[in-house]
């Protein structure tokens, strides 16, 4: 499991008012304040609205104690089961993932509580202080949103213990300069992303993220910034996002890990073999496939060497668990092209037809 964080923090970094405010989910919300009383104004959230997390359970504001025993060395607080949060996080996330077809199952979900030294404390009174920014740049809107982030159980660690780094920025991939997560309501892209332990877990991190206003980033860009200064964040679609992403000098100031979310899903069914497994598929299972060696070969005598450099390198960084299986084909087929692919595979199903490979 993740060994993850210890008492609770101190008051004085979060007001009771809950001027900024965002939710996760739709039907069941979170709401919790991010900034002090000296910043933020009044509170305009109805505080008896039963679907609420008021600022009175937050483990985070200091208002309760949390039992020491629930504490863990770099400061996540495991929540129990019968616990209100912990129901409504495993609720949206195994109900969303249902709608694909994917079943998941919670192991456990821990909260950062941000008090393991003052710098830890400071990441959470920047990201206070960064959301009141773009709140006032934006006319009143900083776009504060609850998102998922997938990667292995030492980067999530690491992610906690030092915040985001280098090796968390997507790299040799689909916006490659920057940290991608998933909206709360579409958890599948962080969850492709997540890698399995020792213990046949996966973690992911449910972050507060400041979006502020977003523009429309295009897979291939080579943007490592705003466009201008009327924008904060990028988005991969404006009107059904599956992907925001958060440029890399602004991820440690524009993310705070709130939550790490453990869980499992089903194994593979044992009649898929590893080669298949490890194949390129397109749509159906019923379509054709091509193991990722093979079709690497056949595009090798028919794409030029540049190409082939890209391809290969999108391979070698998913076999270092650098990018997700998802993001090594999408990259292969911008590369070839749906058209050449298709060909490929066609021509490979036929030799296999006929005994050919």
């Amino acid at each position: 499991m993740l060994q993850l964080l210890p008492a609770a923090m101190d008051p004085r970094l979060v007001g009771d008012d809950e001027g900024t405010s965002s939710s996760f989910g739709g039907d069941d919300e979170i709401r919790r304040p991010i900034t002090e009383d000296s910043v933020s104004g009044g509170s305009s959230e109805d505080e008896d609205d039963s679907s609420s997390i008021s600022d009175c359970e937050s483990v985070i504001s200091g208002s309760r104690i949390v039992e020491h025993t629930r504490i863990q060395p770099e400061g996540l607080v495991r929540l129990d089961e019968s616990e209100k949060m912990y129901g409504i996080i495993e609720k949206k996330f195994i109900s969303r993932l249902d709608v694909h077809g994917v079943k998941a199952q919670i192991q456990n979900i821990h909260r950062n509580l941000f008090n393991t030294s003052a710098i830890t404390q400071a990441r959470l009174r920047s990201f206070q202080i960064f959301s009141k920014a773009v709140e006032i740049k934006n006319e009143g809107v900083a776009n504060i949103k609850y998102a998922w982030f997938g990667a292995s159980k030492d980067e999530i660690h690491n992610i906690i213990l030092h915040g985001f780094g280098h090796e968390n920025i997507q790299k040799n991939g689909s916006f490659s300069h920057g940290v991608v997560l998933s909206p709360d309501h579409s958890p599948l892209e962080s969850v492709e992303s997540a890698i399995v332990d020792e213990d046949g877990v996966k973690h992911l991190l449910l972050c507060r993220v400041i979006l502020g206003k977003l523009e429309l980033v295009n897979p291939s860009s080579t943007q490592c910034h705003p466009s201008s200064e009327n924008f904060q964040s990028g988005v991969d679609d404006l009107v059904s996002p599956k992907k925001f992403i958060v440029w890399s000098n602004q991820m440690n100031t524009h993310i705070l890990p709130e939550f790490v979310v453990s869980f499992k899903t089903p194994s593979k069914p044992s009649n898929v073999n590893r080669s298949q497994s490890d194949g390129v598929r397109i749509q159906k299972p019923v379509s054709p496939w091509i193991p990722i060696p093979e079709l690497i070969a056949a595009l090798s005598k028919i794409l030029p060497p540049k190409s082939m450099k890209e391809i290969t390198q999108y391979r070698r960084s998913y076999i270092e668990h650098k990018i997700s299986r998802r993001d090594m084909i999408q990259g292969i087929r911008e590369c070839t092209g749906d058209s050449l692919l298709l060909m490929v595979l066609k021509d490979f199903t036929e030799q296999r037809k006929h005994g050919l490979n």
